[in-house]
């Protein structure tokens, strides 16, 4: 055993700690010089499985005056998808190396780190230092950058599956490429210190996926070497105990979200019974609600209960955080913002409102509580209607099969690669032969043609073939065989924009006599008038004025107002839960019913047995249904919403090529519906192979409005390419001349340039990301090898209502939705 290993063995015993095989594992894999992916489960002790090794070889260097060495330079660091993150890993870093007497400060450098304390890591750069990946590139885009990561040993990106499949998921395989070559044979520094000399380790550590391989090689690189990659799996059996919370009485006619508060005595009932309790929402409007809810039935919660979402003042967040650690919160409702690695031990219940809509998600959250090694975790799942107990009963199933959904990489984010560009030649400038080299190992760009990276080249320099005239886009120089950008203004607005994340144009809330409570979607702060009333960060407040995007606010009583609400906030079933779904649905129609939650949903499959036909694994199930409306048909493919939509615009046209119709479109997870004036030859169309997918493309462009879907994409991607500067700090530009601006390129791009790399890749992720085309063929085919039943019903179906509501979302009515739905009720019953 090495002097390394004995002493951080002895820190263990100290502690009166038992070091797990995994850790162990992952010790004699570093030592070794091993680089790779350690999968551990939440509250598992994976922070010291990485960190502590990191310590032994440290101390293997230098066994004889470990305890003296200062100012050692950046020798790891560790990468976090949250800021929150960073906190609790700080904390517990540093204990240990107070512990081993090692003298240390770890840093930390997020957006939330002030100037000053930037400039102090700049100057005095600490061993190791926490940051996210936009921070990383933040300090790739500052003046003589290299000299910042000489001494660099090891790069660690923690909670690697939240950000593998994602734009800043590539973002970090940029950043790592980079790193990599700065350490490359011709690139080492010539300082006489062996510490220059090693070879950058990398290691990712990930909660369980689906394709565990896959992850790695995107983190590592398609050219690092195989002999020396490991992967480490902890082998730990997590004790979690899963309950659903099943409603007195079962509605037949069941629709999406209105049950969920109706069991809020239920839910009040487990908090009173629990220490510290995280009621987990799936969107921020949600959370709001709940929170809300609780106070006004709950008075005597006011004081130990608070919220936590993304939009929330970053102060408020820390607050709630804090609290949770000290003990003084009861109950926090919050999102996924409480999602990943902080550590709660107080906590010791989770309760999920509605279904996570994937089996990963939900594993991650219950994890929150029990967040130590040993400890029970236990989750309770609350349903906001009656079809989501079924996915109770999925999740629970899932999760015992260790069914977990497998992320898809990014390739050919060329929008990110710009940004990537302009970032190197804002600090030291680039050979473009050298980038292109390191760009090629990265998986995202593995299949790069020299000519798409000249394209690049020419967009950045010269504004590519379309935008030549225009000053603005011409932000990097060729000068002495080096890609430079020379403008100071050019640079500063770079740096204000770098970064993958895109969202709605946020306003800040902030009292009139002063204090932030967080952002708000322009959209939502529009729809009010001076003097109204709305709920925002669970306080009651008025609208003062609004200036600068700005919205002051004062306390209100005003009993009645709006709750601030968000864009984007239905997440579609996973295809891994969507298919455990359909196994689940097969027990009932063969007759198997085990589970609780399908015991509890008897009645309403029984009536949809009656009113239609409970459809098996090898059946898919069509229904006809005439009523005042016109002619509805619905589909039942259990995919989720997103592949829902864009079949529903697929079958709808390739109907309509047997008889000309127009239709209305609804959908929910479930299934979708097709609603025109007239009957359409359906028996016709699916005997010439209505679901086929021959032609599929070509369809699914001709059905829907493609050019519009690309169009949204491209604000995105304009806005991460820098072709838009979205404005400065606390003076942003407005939506709509943010939407006008893309849309005019996107305009202009289309017309004049048809092989623009940024259109291709609007068009791309409009397929891939919005339509999940790939599942979508995937469904196809399962359903062509499956028997097709219809059923004309003389009213809607259980499974069918749902969907009828959702239609109902979108019609203007001086009705409440309830209302509407109580009426529709009635009728059927």
């Amino acid at each position: 055993m090495s002097p390394g290993e004995k002493i951080i063995s002895n820190w263990y015993k100290q502690k009166k700690w038992q070091q797990f095989a995994f850790q162990q594992e992952m010790m004699d894999a570093y030592l070794k010089g091993y680089s790779g992916l350690l999968n551990a489960p939440t509250g598992s002790g994976k922070t010291f499985a990485l960190f502590l090794p990191f310590l032994a070889d440290y101390i293997n260097q230098y066994p004889n005056d470990y305890q003296s060495r200062k100012n050692n330079g950046l020798l790891m660091l560790w990468i976090t998808p949250l800021r929150a993150l960073t906190n609790d890993i700080q904390k517990a870093m540093q204990t240990v190396v107070d512990d081993l007497g090692i003298p240390w400060k770890i840093g930390a450098r997020t957006g939330d780190t002030s100037n000053a304390d930037k400039q102090a890591i700049k100057r005095k750069p600490p061993e190791v230092l926490l940051t996210t990946p936009e921070s990383l590139h933040l300090m790739l885009a500052q003046k003589e950058y290299p000299k910042a990561f000489e001494k660099l040993r090891v790069v660690v990106t923690d909670e690697w599956h939240e950000l593998f499949g994602t734009k800043r998921g590539v973002q970090m395989e940029l950043g790592l490429s980079r790193l990599k070559g700065l350490k490359s044979e011709d690139r080492r520094p010539k300082t006489g210190d062996n510490t220059s000399l090693q070879t950058l380790k990398i290691w990712g550590i990930s909660a369980t996926i689906g394709n565990l391989e896959e992850a790695a090689q995107v983190l590592l690189g398609v050219t690092f070497p195989k002999e020396k990659q490991k992967m480490v799996k902890a082998d730990i059996d997590k004790n979690l105990v899963i309950t659903s919370i099943i409603p007195q009485n079962i509605e037949n006619y069941s629709w999406s979200g209105h049950i969920g508060l109706k069991l809020l005595p239920e839910v009040m009932e487990i908090v009173a019974q629990s220490k510290t309790t995280l009621i987990f929402t799936n969107t921020r409007a949600q959370s709001e609600i709940w929170y809300q809810a609780i106070l006004d039935k709950y008075p005597e919660y006011a004081g130990i209960m608070a919220m936590h979402h993304g939009s929330l003042d970053n102060d408020l967040r820390n607050w709630v955080e804090q609290a949770l650690h000290a003990e003084i919160l009861k109950v926090v409702v919050c999102t996924s913002s409480l999602d990943l690695g902080v550590d709660f031990r107080p906590v010791d219940t989770i309760i999920q409102i509605g279904s996570p809509k994937g089996v990963a998600r939900f594993m991650q959250r219950a994890g929150r509580s029990g967040h130590h090694p040993g400890a029970t975790s236990k989750a309770w799942f609350v349903p906001t209607h009656s079809l989501e107990l079924l996915e109770g009963a999925a999740l629970k199933y899932a999760i015992k099969q260790k069914t977990f959904e497998s992320r898809d990489p990014i390739i050919l984010a060329f929008d990110v690669l710009i940004q990537y560009l302009v970032t190197l030649a804002v600090s030291d400038g680039f050979k473009a032969d050298e980038i292109y080299k390191e760009v090629k190992t990265t998986f995202a760009y593995a299949d790069i043609l020299p000519q798409e990276f000249d394209d690049l080249l020419d967009f950045i320099s010269k504004g590519g073939k379309t935008l030549s005239q225009y000053d603005e886009y011409l932000k990097v120089e060729y000068e002495n065989g080096m890609y430079k950008v020379n403008n100071r203004r050019i640079a500063m607005r770079h740096r204000l924009s770098m970064g993958t994340i895109t969202s709605e144009i946020s306003m800040r809330v902030k009292f009139q006599t002063g204090g932030s409570l967080g952002t708000v979607e322009e959209g939502f702060i529009a729809k009010l008038k001076i003097g109204d009333n709305f709920w925002f960060a669970g306080r009651n407040l008025e609208l003062v004025r609004v200036k600068d995007m700005t919205a002051y606010v004062k306390k209100s009583t005003k009993k009645k107002g709006a709750i601030a609400t968000w864009a984007g906030g239905r997440m579609p079933l996973s295809s891994q839960l969507s298919a455990v779904f359909r196994e689940k649905l097969d027990e009932v129609a063969i007759g198997v019913e085990e589970d609780e939650e399908i015991i509890a949903l008897r009645p309403l499959f029984s009536q949809q047995n009656a009113v239609s036909h409970l459809p098996q694994k090898t059946e898919f199930l069509i229904e006809k249904l005439e009523t005042r409306d016109g002619h509805h048909l619905f589909f039942y493919p259990f995919e989720g919403r997103l592949v829902h939509e864009g079949m529903a615009s697929l079958i709808g046209f390739r109907l309509s090529k047997f008889k000309k119709a127009s239709f209305s479109i609804a959908m929910n997870d479930y299934g979708f519906e097709l609603l025109t004036d007239d009957e359409v030859l359906l028996e016709k169309a699916l005997e010439q192979n209505l679901f086929s997918n021959k032609n599929l493309i070509e369809d699914i462009q001709k059905s829907l409005n493609a050019n519009e879907m690309a169009r949204r994409k491209f604000r995105d991607i304009a806005h991460i390419s820098g072709l838009i500067f979205t404005g400065f700090p606390g003076k942003p530009m407005k939506n709509k001349h943010l939407q006008s601006s893309t849309s005019l390129l996107f305009d202009v791009f289309s017309e004049y340039e048809k092989d623009n790399l940024l259109i291709r890749q609007a068009y791309n992720e409009a397929l891939a990301f919005q339509l999940e085309e790939f599942r979508l063929r995937e469904a196809l085919q399962r359903i062509q090898k499956q028997k097709i039943i219809i059923k004309t019903t003389d009213k809607p179906s259980p499974f069918a209502f749902p969907i009828m509501v959702d239609r109902l979302r979108e019609k203007m009515s001086t009705e409440s939705l309830e209302e509407r739905v109580a009426k529709m009720v009635e009728r059927l019953n």
